[in-house]
């Protein structure tokens, strides 16, 4: 039976036109991480998933589809910046673990590579988790932070494909039980806390913006190539309206620098309408703030308002670059514990 690859169209809703076949790409997607990180901890929801793949006006995403007759054994996903074309594009490749080793993965990545090309990507850029097992032979990116197995399947498959390792990130889990031990400390002199649950409070917006902004540059990418990636008011707007009509909330705790007026820090949990496990999202104390532990007191605070609003919530999940010895102080601090890694791996065809 010969292999089929063809763009999958994002439906309007679940229960709209193409939602079974959207539903079968997703559990798919889901089945590959928790095959290989051991855990369903990171499973999406469908709603989640939908909202997180479909294209905005800052993100352009294409989907597409490998089937062995009517039988999807694979599927690839394509992100582009429209607003910095020169960033390149993300490739995700997922391919069912029975059907490995077969040419499938190899068809679909030269789909999802050709497609890129044709839409300018100068580089192209894979972030993908792998599997943490201790012992043997190691690949290790160019910072010198972290490493992986190199008989990783997915390891393997990148550099037998051209792609290089540039960074090693951590994903770690706080457990329930440290979760609710956490206590926030003092707020330095001269700043004053925020906090809110759900979009982002309108006196805030051009403030957070520019902090969102100011994530693009300033969280370690390694060699990565990376632009600044613009944010203004319309697109946090549009951002905490796709979290929101998904069933989820953002639970965001800042903190304002008062003589400047200036919120100097932020640092966001998501959680879905049910789930067990939240999803710690951005962190960012900006330069001249640091120092302070602005960093350790927003999350902690923020550790606090996701107890006090979801009580039931088991656990929270991260991801830090493993060059990111402050970050990743404060959540060894805090509790948090290693259960996978995802590597940036990328490739320039231009």
């Amino acid at each position: 039976m010969s292999l089929t690859i063809d763009e999958l169209v994002m439906p309007d809703a679940l229960d709209a036109p193409g939602g079974d076949d959207f539903a079968e790409y997703a559990t798919l997607s889901n089945d590959v991480e928790r095959h290989t990180l051991g855990t369903d901890l990171l499973a999406m929801g469908l709603h989640e998933m939908l909202s997180e793949y479909v294209s905005t006006a800052s993100r352009t995403r294409r989907h597409l589809v490998a089937r062995h007759g009517d039988v999807m054994v694979g599927r690839a996903m394509i992100t582009t910046r429209p607003l910095t074309p020169e960033a390149g594009a993300y490739l995700m490749v997922d391919v069912t673990p029975a059907r490995r080793r077969r040419g499938i993965g190899t068809a679909l990545l030269a789909a999802a590579e050709a497609l890129a090309v044709e839409l300018g990507a100068p580089v192209l850029k894979v972030a993908v988790a792998h599997s943490v097992r201790d012992g043997g032979e190691r690949v290790e990116p160019p910072t010198g932070f972290g490493d992986l197995p190199a008989d990783d399947p997915g390891v393997r498959f990148l550099r037998a494909h051209g792609y290089a390792l540039e960074q090693v990130t951590r994903i770690s889990l706080l457990d329930a039980d440290r979760l609710r031990d956490l206590a926030a400390a003092g707020v330095p002199d001269d700043y004053r806390l925020l906090t809110w649950a759900g979009p982002t409070l309108d006196q805030w917006i051009d403030e957070l913006a520019a902090l969102r902004t100011r994530m693009s540059t300033d969280a370690p990418s390694a060699g990565m190539v990376m632009l600044p990636d613009p944010w203004d008011a319309g697109r946090v707007h549009e951002h905490d309206e796709r979290i929101a009509s998904s069933s989820r909330t953002m639970l965001t705790a800042a903190v304002e620098h008062v003589p400047s007026g200036v919120l100097a820090g932020f640092t966001e949990i998501v959680v879905s309408e049910g789930g067990a496990v939240a999803v710690q999202e951005d962190t960012l104390v900006l330069t001249d703030h640091r120092g302070r532990r602005l960093g350790m007191l927003l999350k902690r605070v923020n550790a606090e308002q996701l107890v006090a609003t979801f009580p039931s919530v088991e656990a929270v999940v991260t991801w830090n670059a493993e060059e990111n010895r402050p970050m990743l102080d404060v959540n060894e601090q805090m509790g948090f514990r290693e259960i996978g890694r995802e590597a940036g791996w990328q490739k320039h065809v231009l």
